[in-house]
């Protein structure tokens, strides 16, 4: 049930002078009194302002909208990461995270006008159906696929949770077949994995995923398969990862590295500072390894970037990233029927001491992904955005941005635009005769 705005009003100020008043009875020796007393007063002449703007304003207003905006003004203030999240707003910000939808649990490609299954989750409907990587679909419900886009062909086999589709079904060496297959609620990978020019080649998309580092090690486990033995070396692609969750990240770093330090954490209070250690039992010990960056890898993806680049486990290659080194918590209001306050309460540290916000992580081989044309290619950072949070430059080296590179390496001009020159160049250095040497060099320095 809601209050009507001047009712609302008014039990604010109740609520504000009454709380005003106990303060005033408990706290009359207290240093803090006079600024307590400032934010009643404060919070006092928002409920009369907003009262009046209900009453005399020139159109009708939506009072919760304006306090949402009064909220988000005051913690966008502070930093561009600290903000109101609505009722609403909170429970799909829930779903994004899980990463749910209604389908057949397969991710596919175009290949000579067909759908082609390029990974079938194997606790997903489509694998109990039979359905496997390699595998191709012709028609969706008896509509032929031929002449469709991949979105158009995907997007017809969506659809509500339970619902059953009949898809037509090519595997190698035998014959088309129809296969029904009942949707369900799939949680989405993150992972995608292939060998590229000889070696593994892993691309991670979020870490807003529960079973990331899981499907890691499989993507890992599939590709030594693949390969037939041990793999000669990694690319790890975490370019245009906007980050996700803290836990994940750890996970990640952990299965390249054999334990001890991924980050650190701290905040104003003692209570924020902590220490995050990668579990015991590297996955690809002694296997070459590259890490590919660029201006939009941040947050949770940079921490593994640092982790490795810090530990001398990978040679880092790209362009710089964004540098959001900040921690938010998510702190629902009232177990989220008021939304939720996200707020942001301590900083990121590499290894070895290094400030990610603000400052990023560069990359040990600066490579990058256009054509030199001569001009100032300018790229939004943490560090551009309005009220961002200051960096702390602290490293043992005295360093304000890790390894710095003076040579940066652009694409010829002839390059075609259907080429990864950033991989390409990352393929050559990994398989390079002196990439241990240029590797051990990158971490001394």
């Amino acid at each position: 049930m809601h209050l009507p705005i001047k009712k609302t009003v008014r039990l604010v100020l109740l609520i504000v002078f009454g709380l005003g008043l106990g303060v005033s009875l408990r706290t009359l020796a207290d240093t803090k009194f006079d600024s307590e007393q400032e934010t009643y007063a404060g919070l006092a002449l928002f409920a009369d302002v907003l009262s009046r703007v209900q009453d005399g304003y020139v159109e009708d207003v939506d009072a919760e909208s304006l306090v949402s905006d009064a909220l988000n003004g005051l913690l966008q203030s502070l930093d561009p990461h600290s903000r109101y999240v609505s009722p609403s707003g909170f429970e799909k910000q829930q779903e994004r995270e899980r990463r749910e939808y209604g389908g057949l649990g397969i991710e596919v490609t175009m290949e000579d006008g067909l759908i082609k299954v390029g990974y079938a989750n194997p606790g997903a409907p489509a694998a109990r159906a039979g359905i496997k990587a390699g595998d191709f679909i012709s028609h969706v419900e008896g509509d032929d696929i031929k002449g469709k886009t991949l979105s158009n062909a995907v997007e017809k086999m969506r659809g509500l949770a339970g619902d059953p589709i009949t898809i037509t079904v090519i595997s190698p060496d035998q014959e088309p077949r129809d296969v029904v297959v009942v949707r369900e609620v799939v949680q989405g990978r993150a992972v995608r994995h292939r060998m590229y020019e000889g070696v593994g080649y892993i691309y991670l998309e979020t870490f807003l995923n529960d079973h990331l580092g899981r499907d890691l090690e499989e993507a890992i486990d599939l590709l030594t398969s693949e390969n037939g033995g041990p793999l000669p070396g990694l690319v790890l692609d975490i370019r245009g990862n906007g980050g996700g969750r803290l836990d994940q990240s750890v996970k990640v770093s952990g299965i390249f590295l054999n334990g001890g330090e991924v980050v650190s954490v701290r905040g104003r209070q003692k209570d924020d500072n902590s220490r995050y250690n990668a579990a015991q039992g590297e996955k690809l010990a002694d296997v070459p390894m590259v890490v590919l960056i660029n201006n939009n890898t941040a947050s949770a993806s940079e921490i593994v970037a640092g982790a490795l680049q810090d530990r001398g486990r990978a040679l880092i290659i790209g362009t710089p990233t964004f540098g959001k080194g900040s921690v938010q918590s998510v702190i629902p209001l009232s177990n989220g029927r008021k939304g939720a306050l996200r707020l942001t309460t301590a900083r990121y540290f590499t290894p070895s001491g290094r400030s990610i916000q603000g400052l990023g992580i560069k990359p040990d081989v600066w490579i990058e992904s256009f054509v030199d044309d001569g001009k100032e290619n300018s790229r939004i950072s943490e560090a551009s955005l309005p009220n961002a949070l200051d960096a702390i430059i602290r490293s043992t080296e005295g360093e304000q941005n890790g390894k710095d590179k003076d040579a940066i390496q652009y694409p010829p001009k002839d390059w075609p635009d259907d080429k990864d020159y950033q991989l390409e160049e990352a393929v050559k250095i990994l398989k390079s005769a002196d990439f241990k040497t240029r590797l051990r060099t990158a971490f001394e320095q």
